[in-house]
C-alpha cells in the first residue's frame, strides 16, 4: 500500500509521487544545451526525487551523471573541503563507471590515483581531463544540499554539465 512520505526521498512503488514530465523534459533540454541548472525549493518538496528521476531518463550513451551531496561539508575549511570533495567524487565516478561502462580502465585508475584537487583551478582541470576516459560521454555533475552547508569561498553548484571539447 502506497503512502505519502514526509521525509527523505520518495519511491513510486512505496509512495505517492507527482509526475513532473514537463519539468524533466525541460531539465534534459537544458543539459543538452550545456546549461547550468539551479533547483532551489523548500525542504521536502521533491528536489532529490526529481534529480533521481532525471538521472534515470538521461541517455546512458551520451551522459555520465555524477551525484554528490554537500550536506556533510558544512563548516569545512577550503583545504578539507577539496580533500573530501575529491574522495566522494572519486567514489561516485568509480560507482557510475562500473555501473554504466564496466571495469575501470588502467588509464582511468591511474588518472584518479594521480589526481589531487586542491582548489577551483585544479577542479576545472580535473573535469577537463576526465572526459577523455568516458568514451565521448558528457559529465553531468549533480550536487545536492550545497547552498546552506558551505562556508563562503567553497566552490559549489546545484547542477552543471561539463561539455567535452
Amino acid at each position: 500500500m502506497r503512502c505519502f512520505e514526509t521525509r527523505g526521498p520518495v519511491y513510486p512503488e512505496d509512495n505517492y509521487v507527482v509526475a513532473r514530465t514537463e519539468e524533466l523534459t525541460g531539465f534534459i533540454d537544458r543539459i543538452e544545451k550545456g546549461r547550468y541548472i539551479g533547483l532551489f525549493a523548500p525542504r521536502q518538496t521533491g528536489k532529490t526525487t526529481f534529480f533521481r528521476n532525471a538521472l534515470d531518463v538521461l541517455p546512458h550513451a551520451t551522459y555520465y551523471p555524477v551525484r554528490l551531496d554537500f550536506q556533510a561539508y558544512g563548516n569545512l575549511e577550503p583545504d578539507a573541503f577539496y580533500k573530501y570533495f575529491y574522495m566522494d567524487l572519486r567514489k561516485a565516478i568509480e560507482n557510475v563507471f562500473q555501473g554504466r561502462i564496466g571495469q575501470l580502465t588502467e588509464g582511468l585508475t591511474q588518472f584518479l590515483d594521480d589526481t589531487e584537487i586542491t582548489d577551483h583551478v585544479s577542479m576545472r582541470v580535473f573535469f577537463e581531463h576526465i572526459t577523455s576516459f568516458l568514451e565521448d560521454r558528457k559529465v553531468v555533475l549533480i550536487i545536492g544540499h550545497s547552498t546552506h552547508h558551505l562556508k563562503a569561498g567553497a566552490c559549489a553548484s546545484q547542477t552543471t554539465t561539463i561539455p567535452k571539447d
